[in-house]
């Protein structure tokens, strides 16, 4: 996956940020020689590494999250390579999992995990540390955070000039509701998850997602003594007809859970049968938390249009066979961000539209994620998970 710009730009154009409230009082106009400013509309691992490197390369930079400590539903694996690549501290990571039980219908169990070396491992996060310390770091680097939830994204006439992003700010909340305001920006990452608003400002067309349920369930501590360097995965028909069943662990509890995508009225009935299936080792655990969220199929028919990009899973980048998609999510914004400092020569330049006004913005065909996804991308879920139990 690249993001290739243009090469049509103009030179330096004034910055005009303005929040607005019932009477749209104007708060505040950069100076005319200020850099361009690019919006990034939400705060998770996307989110929070493209605003880094943002504003690592000197551009003006928002980054706007609803749920500043929002524990997000999520399995909350990383792989390896993500500790190093994203330079991630030892003490966000919960637990370091070295083996990994598949057990199938008839409870046949097969240990996925040995092809893993002596110093390798899966990492098992929660979201809420992983994403703060993501989020608080590209703060530290000169984001600007807004706390608040886009409402709207309107794009510029013919093009050109600025996007209006129309959100809520709770900066103030009161009374449950926040204050209508706004920020207009020369360029947008649309980091919203599978429900984003960005994508459906650019008309970014719709895609297969699978619903995920998750229970976290605090165990006793000789319980979490089994799951010290073990996650499991279940499959069947009584788990899900064509996804898997998990129990990951994390800093005191696990992470309990079941998705679908053809069948998501029955999410609930495959919940219990996961934790009837895991009954005996989750025995004396306390319910602490329940979730539930979206994990596209497969990336959107259009990820990138005019000054938008699309990243993470608003624009669908997630392993198809595990759901996996937080290494995707944190790659794609940086990778866009990154595209956006250097085009635009450390924000000195704004990139516009070419004579054939195609967009400045443009992946290639081949998707990195499709590439790195493996052999889970041409045949079924369930043929794939079989094929590894035997």
């Amino acid at each position: 996956m690249a993001f290739v710009f243009g090469s049509s730009f103009v030179g330096r154009r004034d910055v005009r940020v303005q929040t607005r409230t019932s009477s749209r009082r104007r708060v505040g106009v950069a100076s005319v020689e200020a850099k361009i400013s690019v919006a990034v509309v939400g705060g998770g691992p996307a989110g929070s590494c493209a605003a880094e490197a943002l504003a690592k390369g000197g551009i003006e930079t928002y980054i706007i999250e609803r749920k500043m400590d929002n524990a997000k539903p999520c399995g909350g694996a990383i792989p390896l390579c993500m500790v190093d690549e994203f330079d991630l501290p030892p003490e966000i990571i919960d637990r370091r999992v070295r083996k990994m039980k598949m057990i199938s219908p008839s409870n046949r169990t097969a240990d996925i995990g040995r092809t893993l070396k002596p110093d390798e491992y899966i990492g098992m996060t929660r979201r809420e540390v992983l994403d703060g310390f993501l989020r608080d770091r590209a703060i530290d680097l000169g984001a600007k955070p807004i706390n608040g939830l886009v409402s709207e994204v309107k794009l510029p006439e013919g093009g050109e000039g600025k996007y209006k992003i129309i959100y809520s700010d709770y900066s103030n909340k009161k009374a449950g509701k926040g204050t209508t305001s706004e920020i207009e920006v020369d360029m947008v990452i649309g980091a919203d998850g599978a429900n984003s608003r960005v994508a459906k400002a650019i008309d970014a067309g719709e895609y297969a997602y699978a619903i995920a349920f998750q229970e976290r369930i605090k165990l006793p501590e000789e319980k979490m003594e089994y799951y010290e360097e073990l996650a499991e995965m279940y499959v069947g028909d009584d788990i899900s007809p064509d996804f898997y069943g998990w129990v990951f662990p994390k800093y005191d509890h696990v992470g309990v859970g079941t998705g679908t995508v053809i069948n998501k009225n029955a999410i609930k009935q495959y919940q219990t049968a996961i934790r009837e299936r895991a009954a005996d080792r989750l025995e004396g655990g306390k319910l602490i938390k329940v979730e539930a969220h979206p994990i596209p199929e497969h990336p959107r028919p259009r990820r990138v249009q005019g000054r938008v990009a699309l990243v993470g899973d608003a624009a669908g980048y997630v392993t198809k066979c595990s759901g996996e998609g937080i290494y995707f999510a944190a790659k794609s914004g940086r990778m866009a961000a990154e595209a956006i400092v250097k085009l635009s020569k450390n924000g000195e330049v704004l990139l516009m539209h070419g004579p054939a006004k195609k967009p400045i913005l443009c992946l290639r065909k081949t998707d990195a994620v499709v590439k790195l996804s493996g052999p889970a991308h041409r045949r079924s879920d369930q043929e794939y998970i079989h094929s590894r139990l035997g």
